[in-house]
């Protein structure tokens, strides 16, 4: 890394995890101000290869299920939980059928779900934010940009749903997308989960110059970069770079399993979250 870089002012508060089931128990780092448990994916039905825009959660229901849900919040109430909306790969892509009709049955099915968890809980939601996260977009970038921002801010506006954190999780693949999606809708928009295990890097440099990039193209946003497991060496190496030296706020893991998995002596799980039993 280059001597000239010196070193950041950014402390790191944010701690996101897509949710593959419910650990037992949680030991959090109190440095941290924000932790994130992302569902995912609430998927829509499709006809002949177009999004219809009504939303089924995908993940499984018996172990997320709105009482498990109540129960692992009442239990760490540091936890936030999130919505996350499309999915992964192609299989799932941002194609409607047709604009508005697919507003409408997005924020309806969507609301469904956020409901069917919150009225789970007598005093408080239990849903507190989405996340958008299509890897695959079949349209243009002007229609990606209106549908998926007049869903976040339907969503967003409807009191009480009470959604006070929206993220979107761009990809190398689609992110002028993302971007025209971010700058249309800044004031709805609180964190940008990119995605930087779906490309490779050649060096811990070019990790590090990707995400000071993004930083620019989404201010005021807050960046989070995200990893896999087994995580990439060059990749975790940029990651921690980012770290030691306070450039970036928080950081977000797609697989939920610890990234102690074939890796070397000191995981970022521990680091960030002191200990965490599963």
């Amino acid at each position: 890394m280059s001597a000239n870089d010196s070193n950041g002012n950014i402390d790191l508060t944010i701690y996101r995890q897509y949710m593959l089931h419910l650990p037992n128990k949680l030991n959090f780092n109190a440095k941290l101000e924000n932790f994130d448990y992302i569902l995912g994916f609430a998927s829509e039905d499709y006809i002949e290869g177009k999004g219809t825009g009504n939303f089924n959660p995908t993940w499984n229901l018996n172990d997320l299920s709105p009482e498990n849900v109540k129960s692992f919040k009442d239990n760490n109430p540091q936890v936030r939980v999130v919505i996350s909306i499309g999915g992964v790969g192609d299989e799932y892509p941002f194609n409607p059928f047709d604009k508005n009709t697919w507003i409408t049955y997005a924020v309806n099915s969507i609301k469904q779900i956020i409901v069917r968890y919150d009225q789970i809980h007598k005093y408080e939601n239990l849903i507190d934010g989405i996340d958008i996260h299509y890897d695959s977009v079949e349209s243009n970038e002007d229609d990606f940009s209106y549908c998926v921002g007049e869903v976040i801010k339907q969503l967003k506006n409807d009191a009480p749903l009470s959604i006070n954190v929206v993220s979107i999780a761009p990809t190398k693949k689609v992110e002028s997308y993302y971007e025209k999606l971010y700058l249309d809708n800044k004031d709805m928009i609180d964190l940008v989960d990119y995605q930087f295990y779906n490309q490779e890097f050649s060096s811990e440099d070019e990790v590090v110059e990707l995400y000071k990039k993004l930083v620019v193209t989404y201010s005021p946003c807050k960046v989070l970069p995200g990893y896999t497991n087994p995580p990439d060496p060059i990749l975790m190496d940029g990651i921690m770079y980012l770290i030691k030296n306070k450039l970036v706020p928080g950081v977000f893991v797609w697989n939920a399993n610890h990234s102690t998995t074939g890796f070397n002596s000191f995981f970022i799980e521990n680091m960030l979250l002191a200990d965490q039993e599963s």
